[in-house]
């Protein structure tokens, strides 16, 4: 009698369905249960804008002489502060800085400096629009609990002919910083350069 109680299926279910059914949603649970700790190891790093809207001076993209400096308002540099284990490997960064209306003149950046050492700009150019892009890279790594400042020195675009007089220029700026693991930190700011 109990040979046919065994054998049979009661509302569709048996014992072995049921055992064999665990046996199949274990490694789907496990897998699920440590998808979270994996996202979780990237690098614990916060990145922003130091000094927004300081008194800035801004020389010009020919040179450094005498009376070609303008005044403006910006930021004085960024930082990136690691809360988490030290991570080496490059932080690459692009700056991107955008007039707000119609300008005759644009606003880029002169250096970024890494302690004592300036980074170099690549690429750096302004469109006909007066819009600037440039891309630099960090090559340092940033040790755990460590708050790196990089300082930055902003110039104005000098144009062929007679420079804009008299009349202030608003700029939007993005710093877009990718660090070791891939994921990225963007930075926005305003910018102005007074003529």
């Amino acid at each position: 009698m109990n040979a046919e109680v065994d054998g049979q299926e009661e509302n569709g279910f048996s014992r072995r369905r049921v055992v064999a059914g665990v046996a199949w949603s274990l490694p789907v649970i496990a897998t699920a249960i440590a998808a979270p700790a994996a996202a979780a190891s990237g690098v614990s790093a916060t990145a922003a804008l130091t000094g927004p809207g300081s008194s800035i001076s801004l020389i010009s993209s020919t040179g450094t002489g005498t009376g070609t400096n303008r005044t403006g308002t910006g930021p004085t540099g960024f930082q990136i502060t690691n809360s988490g284990t030290t991570f080496t490997g490059a932080v690459s960064g692009t700056v991107n800085i955008k007039p707000t209306a119609t300008v005759a003149a644009g606003a880029g950046v002169q250096s970024i400096q890494a302690g004592s050492s300036p980074l170099t700009l690549s690429g750096a150019s302004y469109s006909s629009t007066h819009e600037y892009n440039a891309t630099f890279t960090y090559s340092g790594g940033v040790t755990g609990g460590q708050t790196l400042n990089f300082p930055i020195s902003f110039q104005y675009e000098r144009i062929s002919g007679s420079q804009p007089s008299k009349v202030s220029y608003t700029y939007t700026l993005t710093i877009t910083l990718r660090l070791p693991d891939g994921t990225s930190r963007i930075l926005t700011g305003a910018l102005t350069v007074n003529h």
